[in-house]
C-alpha cells in the first residue's frame, strides 16, 4: 500500500468527517462505482422481478434475494474505490472481471448472522478484501478496527441508510400510487388496497426497492471505506508519515544557507550541486543567474556605503591613527530558531501518557514531540516584533491567591447528602401510613387466647364434655361454662381452621364463624356455647342442668372427646379444677358483672 499516492487528504479526523470524507470520494469517482454496482445490482433484480412473475406465492422470498446477496455485490465498488484513492484508475469492466476474486473471505459471516444484526459491515469488508485477513487475523483486525467508536459510528450509520433506503422506497410507491388512485380521492395508498394487485404490488415494490438500492448502496459503501481509512490513519499515523517523507532533511534544508554564510566552501560545493544544462532547465538558469546579478550589485552598492561611512569617520577625527569600524547589526535569528509558548487555543498533538517503562519509549516520545515541534508540523509560527512601552498603564497586579476551601466544601457536600437521605427518610416515616399499598400484606397472627380464655389445644382435658359435666356438678358453673366456650373455639381453630385475630371478642369470634361457612351443626353448637357463657359470665343469668346436658351431648356429637388426648394424661376433674382457677383470676370488672351466688363457688375464691 503506496501511502504516499493517496488521493485524499487522509488524517485523523471525527467519525462525521470520515463519513463526509466519503460522500466527497464517491462524488470524485461516481461514474465507474455506480456503473460496477448497478452492472450486478440490476441483474438481480431482474432476476427477482421474472420469479415473482413466475411463482407469485413466493414474492417475499424472491424480494429477499437481492437484499441477502448484497454484501456481496458490494466488493465490486470497493474494488473500484480502494483503487481510485491509491491513484491508479479502473473502469467498471475491469471491476467486474475482478469481483469474483474478491469474494473470499468474510462471506459466511456476512450471509448469516450478520445480514442481520450487522448494520455496521461495511467497515470490516476491506479487511477480508484488500488486507486479506482470515481466521485469528481477521478477527483482531475487526477489533482493533472498532473501537474508539468507530464500529459505533459504522452501525449508526448503516441503520441511517437502511432509514433512507425505506422512506425512499416507499415514497416511490407512493408516488406510482398517486398517479394511479382515483380522480376524486387522489389517495396514494388506496391503489394498495385495491382487490386484484396483490401481483402488480409485488411488482412495485420490487421496483422502488431496486431503484432505491441502487442510488444507496454505493453510498453506503463509499462512506465506510473512508471510515475504515480513517481508523487505519489514526492507528498507523499515516499522516506523520506522509509529512516526514514530503519534508527535506535538515542538512538539505540547510545547505544553501550554510553555502551562502560560508565563501570558502562554495567553490567545493558548487560543482556538485550545478546541474546540467539542458533545455528543459533554460529558464531556471535564467532566473538563477539574474538573482546571482542581483547579489553581485548589492554587494558592490554595500561596499561602497561602508566606505563612504569610513571616510566620513576619519574626517571627523584626524588625531586617532586608527579609523572607526561600523559595528555589524545582531545577527537576525532564523524563523525556525525562534521559541516561543504554543498558543492556548491549539491542542497538544501529542497529549499526555504514562511514563515510559524503557528507554527506546522515552527517546521515541522526545522524537515525536521534536517533530510536531518543528514549523511545519506545530501549527503556528513565531516571530519577532517590537512593541513601544506603555509607561502611563501601570502594572498588572497579580491576582491574590484564595485558600484552599476544597476540605470545606467536602463537608459541606457530605452534610448536604446526609441531610437530602435524613430528609427523605422523615418524609417516609411521616407518611407511611400512604405508602402502605406498597409493603405486603402481614400474615395475621393466630389468637391463643380470647377474652382472657386459653384457647390452646394443649389446656384442654382429654374429655371436655366430662369435665365441663363435673366442674357444673361440684358448683362450679362460671368455670364449667368457661370451659366449654374456650374447647368450642379451640376446636374451630384447629379443626376448621377458623381464623381468629389475637385481641378478638365473643361476637367477634361468632361473627366470623358465621362468615366462614360452617356445617350448620356446628355453627349452632359454636352459637349455643356463645350464648350460655355470655349469659353466664357476663350477665348472671346461668342455664339449668337440662340445658347443660344437651349443649355436652351436642359437642360431643360435633367435636368428639379424644382430640386433646394427645397433649396430657391429666384427668378431667384436674383440667376442670384447672379451669376454674383459670376462670377465677379474671378481672375485677368481670366478676362483678358475674350474679352474687357466682362469688361463692370455689373457682371464683379460688
Amino acid at each position: 500500500m503506496r501511502i504516499d499516492k493517496l488521493q485524499i487528504a487522509l488524517r485523523p479526523r471525527p467519525a462525521p468527517q470520515a463519513l463526509d470524507l466519503g460522500f466527497a470520494l464517491l462524488r470524485a469517482h461516481a461514474g465507474p462505482v455506480y456503473k460496477a454496482w448497478l452492472a450486478l445490482w440490476l441483474p438481480l433484480c431482474v432476476l427477482s422481478l421474472a420469479l415473482i412473475r413466475i411463482s407469485p406465492n413466493l414474492a417475499p422470498l424472491w424480494m429477499l434475494l437481492p437484499w441477502w446477496l448484497r454484501p456481496l455485490l458490494e466488493r465490486a465498488p470497493l474494488y473500484v474505490l480502494s483503487r481510485h484513492v491509491f491513484g491508479e484508475d479502473v473502469t467498471w469492466r475491469q471491476a467486474l472481471r475482478a469481483w469474483p476474486r474478491q469474494l473470499g473471505g468474510g462471506w459466511f459471516r456476512l450471509m448469516t448472522w450478520w445480514r442481520l444484526f450487522m448494520p455496521g459491515r461495511g467497515l470490516y469488508q476491506p479487511i477480508w478484501q484488500l488486507e486479506q485477513a482470515r481466521g485469528v487475523t481477521a478477527s483482531e483486525r475487526r477489533h482493533a478496527i472498532g473501537r474508539n467508536g468507530t464500529g459505533a459510528a459504522a452501525y449508526r450509520f448503516g441503520l441511517a441508510c437502511a432509514h433512507f433506503e425505506a422512506v425512499l422506497n416507499f415514497g416511490l410507491v407512493a408516488l406510482v400510487g398517486l398517479f394511479l388512485s382515483d380522480e376524486l380521492s387522489m389517495n396514494p395508498m388506496a391503489f394498495f388496497f385495491k382487490a386484484g394487485n396483490g401481483l402488480s404490488l409485488d411488482l412495485l415494490a420490487m421496483a422502488a426497492y431496486a431503484v432505491a438500492g441502487g442510488i444507496v448502496g454505493p453510498v453506503y459503501t463509499a462512506c465506510c471505506f473512508t471510515l475504515y481509512l480513517n481508523r487505519r490513519a489514526t492507528l498507523e499515523a499515516w499522516d506523520i508519515e506522509i509529512t516526514l517523507r514530503q519534508i527535506q532533511a535538515p542538512a538539505a534544508r540547510h545547505q544553501p544557507q550554510a553555502a551562502a554564510h560560508s565563501p570558502e566552501l562554495a567553490p567545493q560545493s558548487a560543482p556538485q550541486s550545478a546541474p546540467q544544462p539542458t533545455p528543459q532547465s533554460a529558464p531556471a538558469t535564467t532566473s538563477t543567474q539574474a538573482g546571482r546579478a542581483s547579489a553581485l550589485l548589492l554587494a558592490v552598492l554595500s561596499c561602497a556605503a561602508a566606505a563612504l561611512v569610513a571616510a566620513a569617520a576619519m574626517l571627523a577625527s584626524p588625531a586617532r591613527a586608527e579609523p572607526l569600524q561600523a559595528a555589524s547589526p545582531p545577527p537576525t535569528p532564523a524563523s525556525g530558531d525562534l521559541q516561543c509558548a504554543r498558543p492556548k487555543f491549539l491542542p497538544d498533538p501529542v497529549g499526555k501518557h504514562a511514563p515510559p517503562r524503557s528507554a527506546e519509549q522515552a527517546a521515541l516520545r522526545k522524537e515525536l514531540r521534536r517533530l510536531y515541534d518543528s514549523d511545519d508540523l506545530r501549527g503556528y509560527k513565531c516571530e519577532e516584533s517590537w512593541h513601544l512601552k506603555d509607561f502611563d498603564t501601570p502594572p498588572r497586579e497579580k491576582p491574590k491567591k484564595l485558600p484552599d476551601l476544597s476540605f470545606l466544601a467536602l463537608v459541606f457536600k457530605v452534610l448536604l447528602i446526609a441531610g437530602a437521605i435524613g430528609l427523605v427518610a422523615w418524609l417516609l416515616y411521616r407518611y407511611r401510613g400512604r405508602f402502605a399499598w406498597l409493603l405486603p400484606t402481614p400474615a395475621m397472627a393466630a389468637a391463643t387466647e380470647i377474652a382472657g380464655l386459653d384457647i390452646r389445644a394443649e389446656s384442654l382435658p382429654e374429655d371436655v364434655a366430662g369435665a365441663v359435666r363435673g366442674l357444673w356438678e361440684r358448683g362450679d358453673r362460671r368455670g364449667a361454662l368457661a370451659l366449654l366456650y374456650r374447647a368450642t373455639l379451640s376446636r374451630l381453630v384447629q379443626q376448621d381452621g377458623l381464623q381468629l385475630a389475637q385481641g378478638a371478642t365473643e361476637g367477634d369470634c361468632l361473627r366470623t364463624a358465621r362468615q366462614a361457612a360452617l356445617p350448620p351443626e356446628r355453627y349452632q353448637v359454636a352459637a349455643t356455647a356463645t350464648t350460655l357463657w355470655l349469659n353466664g359470665a357476663y350477665g348472671g343469668r346461668w342455664p339449668d342442668s337440662t340445658a347443660l346436658l344437651a349443649a355436652c351431648a351436642a359437642w360431643q356429637a360435633q367435636f368428639g372427646g379424644q382430640f386433646g388426648g394427645q397433649f396430657g394424661g391429666r384427668s378431667g376433674e384436674q383440667s376442670g379444677e384447672q379451669s376454674g382457677a383459670q376462670v377465677g383470676g379474671q378481672s375485677g370488672a368481670e366478676g362483678a358483672a358475674a350474679a352474687p351466688s357466682s362469688s361463692a363457688t370455689p373457682g371464683a375464691s379460688a
